[in-house]
């Protein structure tokens, strides 16, 4: 009976332990879900002072209390915290100075945001590093001046690439005629990674849905340019236009069938084929569907499909490649007759095209394309 009554009392600890381990987790959580962030300077330059010193300029964030400053120490390969700066000037810049620093010399710099929060400081991650040389104003090799960028405005459809130019000069303040920068390196990043993305080549890729963001071209030192990136839906237009409107079929398609087609065209500029690849949409003898090849993806294109290859009124094909939907209409079902096309261009602007009948799009009539 004791024993009974050991083994009872052990259970009912484990129980109560159990029960204070899970209050435990749940507070743990409720105090994470509830913990304050705060978020590091995303705009920093470091800017050569004079032969011994280094001005770090940053601008202020509405939340912070202050801010640390990292300096990269070779000898233990990690960034030591040098100066705390106290307060902030929200949106406006802060600057510091770092002093009695050895002539022609690289030195790195983070810095990080903290805000006082119940008697505790909540610090932010490091930020991007900059850096920047103290010299002589006779020096060949000195620091870099904002990147030069062209274009500075790109509009781009629905993932479609584009690459930017850039190259970097060197700073104002320098003497020697020869002079250049001692790193000709450029970071890209984007203000808006939904709207696009940025590799380090320049190479700017729109996503999936229209907007605009800014991408940055940023020097060693901080120092930046940005580019203005408009992404728009190509595929959706509101008006079409051009010679070949007047024939019966292309005119019904871009009007009556404007839907469908649009959301055939929006749909594999978004899910693009891989280069070579072809899909095309036909009808057979007993007026169903044929794609080819078969099993292929057409997300939820079908009732689209189905609307423009049965219900038009024309005899109609759809051919989907890498780099465009093409829309082949006949009055009648023969191969002699010259097909009309109507053609969406994921990439290609066709501005100043003779057929165009809106951009990206192209409508003619002819025996060939």
């Amino acid at each position: 009976m004791k024993d009974t009554n050991k083994y009872i009392k052990s259970f009912i600890i484990m129980l109560l332990l159990t029960a204070a381990c899970l209050l435990a987790d749940k507070a743990a959580y409720a105090v994470s879900d509830n913990a304050v962030v705060i978020a590091a300077p995303d705009n920093i330059r470091s800017i050569r002072k004079s032969n011994t010193a280094i001005r770090l300029e940053w601008k202020g964030l509405p939340e912070a209390d202050g801010y640390g400053i990292y300096r990269y120490k070779r000898s233990k390969k990690r960034y030591v915290k040098i100066h705390t700066v106290k307060g902030t000037k929200a949106d406006q810049w802060m600057k510091w100075t770092d002093k009695r620093l050895k002539t022609n010399t690289v030195y790195k710099y983070k810095i990080a945001s903290y805000k006082n929060e119940n008697g505790k400081q909540v610090v932010s991650s490091l930020s991007d590093w900059v850096s920047a040389k103290t010299y002589k104003r006779g020096k060949k090799r000195i620091n870099a001046r904002a990147p030069k960028v062209s274009p500075k405005n790109v509009y781009l459809g629905l993932r479609s690439s584009k690459e930017i130019g850039s190259y970097v000069p060197a700073a104002k303040y320098g003497k020697n005629k020869r002079k250049v920068p001692f790193s000709k390196k450029v970071r890209w990043y984007s203000s808006n990674v939904s709207v696009a993305t940025v590799n380090q080549k320049g190479v700017i890729t729109a996503g999936i849905k229209p907007g605009s963001c800014y991408v940055y071209a940023k020097a060693h030192n901080g120092l930046r340019a940005k580019v203005k990136v408009t992404v728009k839906n190509y595929a959706r237009v509101k008006e079409y236009y051009g010679p070949y409107l007047n024939q019966d079929d292309i005119y019904l398609l871009v009007t009556e069938y404007r839907t469908p087609m649009q959301n055939i065209a929006e749909y594999y500029s978004i899910n693009r084929l891989p280069r070579g690849k072809i899909i095309e949409f036909t009808l057979n003898d007993e007026a169903e569907v044929v794609t080819t090849p078969a099993n292929v993806d057409i997300g939820n294109l079908r009732k689209d499909i189905e609307t423009l290859l049965i219900d038009f009124p024309y005899f109609i094909d759809i051919k989907v490649t890498a780099g465009s939907v093409k829309y082949i209409l006949r009055k009648e079902d023969n191969k002699k007759i010259a097909p009309g096309y109507v053609i969406f261009y994921f990439d290609n602007n066709c501005d100043g095209w003779g057929f165009q009948a809106a951009s990206h799009w192209e409508a003619v009539r002819r025996a060939g394309i």
